[in-house]
């Protein structure tokens, strides 16, 4: 390695913090979502013959909430650290988009 190159660091953009609050807001996001999947399955399970615990339906549609909260918070907070990252490997162009 000559003494001009010098090892590249990843360098992170100090001008936007991370926001818990954003994190929050798609966690309700997802949350609303996963909640109107819930009823539509609510509905249709209702409407067919199958008889099924109540209390393992409750668990059931709970669990599909709570995957649906899961899924907003993976997307927001990969997307602002992702946004945060300096380094070249973490960016993605999109080449049809034009970016």
């Amino acid at each position: 390695m000559d003494q001009n190159q010098q090892p590249r660091q990843s360098e992170v953009k100090s001008n936007k913090p991370f926001s818990g609050m954003k994190v929050l807001v798609a966690i309700a996001i997802g949350c609303a979502i996963g909640g109107a999947v819930a009823y539509f399955l609510k509905i249709l399970i209702s409407n067919t013959p199958a008889q099924i615990d109540s209390s393992r339906l409750r668990l059931f549609f709970l669990m599909i909430i709570g995957s649906g909260g899961l899924g907003g918070f993976a997307i927001e907070s990969m997307r602002q650290l992702q946004e945060e990252a300096g380094d070249d490997v973490y960016r993605h162009y999109n080449t049809r988009r034009g970016k």
